[in-house]
């Protein structure tokens, strides 16, 4: 195919993708279905108690999941209440009002990650 043909049959392409789009008003798009929420979020147990008594952000939550979810929902629930006293634990101690929960995150976080390698490595 040479280049005048080409462009010929690039031409005719666009014509014939332009016609099969809808014929509304410039600017306008149609009108789209509202979607369905196909996810629900689901909220564990333990995950719920250490939110209500720690202040937790996202990286938290994150780090809690991946360390939980594969546990017994037992010891899921042991876990997460040693991690609340440890966050309780570091946060009282902590003299300055701006950093306690910072303190509080700290020491959980490394309290569990103790608590889940000791159970590998006894």
């Amino acid at each position: 195919m040479n280049g005048d043909a080409l462009l010929t049959r690039i031409a005719q392409m666009q014509a014939a993708a332009g016609a099969s789009r809808s014929q509304g008003k410039p600017g306008t798009r149609p009108q789209q279905r509202p979607r369905r929420a196909s996810v629900t979020s689901r909220v564990e147990s333990w995950l719920a108690l250490i939110e209500k008594r720690c202040a937790l952000l996202a990286e938290d939550r994150r780090f809690i999941r991946l360390r939980l979810a594969t546990q017994q929902n037992s010891e899921a629930m042991r876990l997460a209440k040693g991690y609340c006293a440890a966050w309780e634990q570091a946060a009282m101690q902590e003299q300055l009002a701006h950093v306690k929960s910072n303190a509080g995150r700290q020491a959980a976080n490394l309290w569990l990650k103790r608590q889940l390698d000791k159970k590998i490595n006894p």
